[in-house]
């Protein structure tokens, strides 16, 4: 779900609409602000943590983070990565550890449009698990951060690059910006979250009015 128009930079902020059509796991453009940054925090203080990434500024002012391929080592801070199985393996550790007792949970097919690799916004899920995977031969792009941070930024966030055919888990908490792509019109994602989670549980930090207001991933 698009983020509404916040008045404040550099501020989490919890939305409580009522369902629209899901278009994207990122906020809408902000307008500009009228007051000195704000930022409140919806769960417990957030310290900030994390090793430094990739990262490297573009002549335009944004940051450019250098995407890894991802693999369930790397990965391990923010989630889980689901790779394809032997039928009937038991179910373990390796397997999808998933929070979803906080609602009704919902899978879906979510239908994303070409927005490219850049991203102003990024969100978090503090009671649930989300699950995502293209479900066509398309790689994508996920940028994030521990679920301990409390102000993203190139010192703490890190893109990774997903191939076809690979799923992700992300840790409750943890922060997202994506699926992000730019190979085709259009890829079709399948997602699991709760019913209610782009409502009641969708926590926003806009980068307008910190130091680097974009990021870009470098595939």
């Amino acid at each position: 779900m698009l983020c509404p128009s916040s008045s404040s930079p550099a501020r989490v902020a919890r939305i409580s609409l009522a369902r629209q059509p899901l278009q994207s796991p990122l906020c809408q453009p902000r307008r500009q602000p009228s007051g000195p940054p704000a930022r409140t925090n919806l769960e417990t203080t957030r310290r900030a943590s994390g090793k430094a990434s990739s990262s490297m500024a573009s002549s335009d002012g944004a940051s450019q983070l250098k995407a890894k391929d991802i693999t369930a080592e790397n990965f391990a801070p923010f989630g889980q990565v689901i790779a394809p199985t032997d039928d009937g393996k038991h179910f373990d550790e390796s397997d999808a550890q998933l929070v979803l007792s906080g609602g009704v949970p919902r899978f879906y097919i979510m239908r994303l449009p070409r927005r490219g690799l850049s991203f102003k916004t990024i969100v978090h899920h503090a009671i649930v698990t989300q699950c995502l995977g293209s479900t066509q031969a398309e790689p994508w792009y996920m940028a994030v951060a521990a679920k301990d941070v409390e102000t993203p930024s190139a010192d703490n966030m890190h893109a990774f690059r997903i191939p076809p055919g690979v799923y992700i888990k992300l840790h409750c908490g943890t922060w997202h910006a994506g699926p992000l792509f730019d190979s085709a019109d259009h890829l079709d994602f399948a997602n699991l979250e709760l019913s209610d989670t782009n409502v009641t549980d969708f926590n926003c930090f806009d980068f307008l009015g910190t130091p680097t207001e974009e990021y870009h991933i470098l595939p």
